[in-house]
């Protein structure tokens, strides 16, 4: 009888500790995901005819009110074509644009995510609409000055050279279950035996 309610006892342990492991590991992965762009105008590999604005929607209200979001449109001839700052509401981008020469263009982003790591990346559109002159060699806003090297990645490396949330959480989790199934089988082992 001693023996099934410690066995019972070591078993709702176990219960326990495999519910605290999979509470952290579903909040090792929420910690560790940052704000995505759900959708943009102009979309990558769009053509387009007439563009004023660029706008880029994300997954969450982004942070950065203080120029940490930086947006910049890169024409065919290297140049800038913003003809003002980004404005940032809520989830949203946006930049006025007055573009040039038809051709390729870039959209260059980095935005600050709502976990305050910043998530960047490049959007390709061909303009095809009439020949305006204009764009400038830097960007019209001083904080973008910088923006015109190749996008930051979001990976972890990027982050500080670690692992990521996820990995140490299954980490952890891993090493949690493999203690508690040794301990379960060392008290099985232990206990008397009834002949």
């Amino acid at each position: 009888m001693r023996s099934r309610n410690t066995l019972r006892r070591v078993l709702a342990g176990v219960v326990v500790v495999a519910s605290a492991t999979a509470a952290a590991l579903g909040g090792a992965v929420a910690a560790s995901a940052h704000d995505s762009l759900v959708s943009s105008n102009p979309a990558s590999g769009d053509s387009v005819a007439v563009l004023d604005e660029v706008t880029l929607d994300f997954s969450a209200n982004l942070l950065g009110y203080d120029g940490g979001n930086i947006v910049i449109v890169l024409g065919p001839d290297g140049r800038h074509y913003e003809s003002d700052c980004v404005g940032l509401a809520g989830p949203t981008l946006t930049l006025p644009v007055a573009l040039g020469e038809p051709g390729d263009y870039t959209v260059e982003w980095r935005a600050v995510s709502s976990d305050g790591h910043p998530v960047s990346g490049a959007i390709p559109f061909t303009y095809t609409g009439e020949s305006r002159s204009g764009g400038t060699d830097a960007s019209v806003c001083a904080s973008a000055a910088g923006a015109t090297a190749a996008p930051e990645t979001t990976s972890a490396a990027a982050d500080g050279g670690g692992p990521s949330g996820v990995t140490i959480g299954l980490l952890a989790g891993g090493a949690v279950i493999v203690l508690l199934g040794v301990l379960v089988v060392l008290i099985v082992r232990s206990r008397p035996r009834e002949e």
